[in-house]
């Protein structure tokens, strides 16, 4: 008995015991950056712009709280508008970097199963595998 595998080579022929396909997939990113106060009064140029931004079709869409300094329940609507709008798009969106005000409005409202939310803008660029395809 030997303990190499049986192979079913012939002259001119590859192993057909086992395919390998490699493939290179590059994330194409989109940074949406929201700094300031975003409510009521500026609803609909942040439902503008996030609706912009899914349009472009970005395979990720990341939407930087970072520098957001208040998000009032406008502010979440458009964010969840936005989130639909991508699923439905096929873009995935993740928020960035939010602040303790934010996280506690996700927290109580529920709305943090909604979303994928990472700890940092880097931590968001960084995902290498999206989690549909």
């Amino acid at each position: 008995m030997s303990d190499q595998p049986d192979r079913h080579d012939t002259a001119g022929q590859a192993d057909v015991r086992l395919r390998v396909t490699a493939r290179e997939r590059a994330v194409r990113a989109l940074v949406c950056r929201l700094a300031g106060e975003a409510d009521h009064e500026t609803r609909a140029a942040l439902d503008e712009a996030l609706a912009e931004a899914v349009a472009a079709g970005p395979d990720l869409l990341v939407v930087d709280l970072a520098p957001l300094t208040f998000c009032d329940s406008s502010c979440l609507n458009a964010l969840l508008r936005a989130r639909e709008d991508a699923e439905a798009a096929g873009v995935w969106l993740v928020l960035a970097g939010p602040g303790p005000q934010i996280r506690r409005l996700l927290a109580i409202t529920g709305t943090d199963q909604d979303f994928t939310v990472r700890a940092s803008l880097q931590a968001a660029v960084g995902v290498s595998r999206l989690p549909h395809g």
